[in-house]
């Protein structure tokens, strides 16, 4: 009896201390999500580089609009699918490279998702650039082309209307009437990104047509 009380007291103790150590693993907090070089900048050179990325999005609105655009359009413009497609690659095109971002998310290397991240935004602030201001609507482009970077430069303005319409889409079909429920999958969101690109292409070839 002895022996036997000793050995379930020494099982009981292990127990105990078993389900001590589960809880405190239970309860401990997540670690904190590590800080990108921009968090790890004190406030002066977080504002330095907002700035300097900001002039560098305002320079290269005049310069893309003022020189990259003429001499683009003229090389392509006498070839209107090619002219059209050339001029909505600025714009639509950021919303391909997310739209592959999100596909390769869940699958794809840690390594190549921060290189398709890299890729996105930098399309991102190209597509920013195309901002239709008064002295981009001075420029003088060939037709189909102007219509190919209109229609990209538009659609990056309204894409939270299409966002809004998406949103309330995915709730009436998928939610109300499949009665899944759930946010859209990281492959989903992808496919209407790219889907939203290619509709904003077909836009732009139909743009100005009479």
């Amino acid at each position: 009896m002895g022996k036997d009380g000793r050995r379930r007291r020494r099982q009981q103790g292990s127990q105990r201390t078993r389900d001590q150590a589960a809880v405190r693993t239970a309860t401990r907090p997540a670690p904190p999500k590590p800080k990108n070089w921009f968090q790890r900048q004190h406030g002066g050179v977080q504002t330095l580089v907002v700035l300097g990325v900001t002039a560098l999005v305002v320079g290269g609105h005049f310069f893309l609009w003022g020189a990259v655009f003429p001499a683009l359009g003229a090389a392509v413009g006498r070839v209107p699918v090619v002219s059209t497609a050339a001029g909505w690659l600025f714009g639509g095109g950021a919303f391909i490279a997310w739209g592959v971002v999100a596909i390769n998310q869940d699958t794809a290397k840690p390594a190549t998702v921060k290189r398709l991240h890299v890729v996105a935004w930098v399309w991102t602030a190209v597509a920013v650039e195309l901002f239709p201001t008064g002295y981009a609507n001075g420029i003088s482009l060939p037709v189909d082309f102007w219509a190919g970077v209109y229609a990209g430069a538009y659609g990056v303005l309204l894409t939270p209307v299409a966002l809004g319409v998406v949103a309330l889409g995915w709730w009436l079909l998928v939610t109300k009437l499949a009665g899944r429920k759930g946010e859209p999958s990281h492959q989903a969101i992808g496919w209407i990104c790219v889907g939203y690109a290619a509709l904003l292409l077909v836009w732009g070839s139909t743009l100005l047509r009479t």
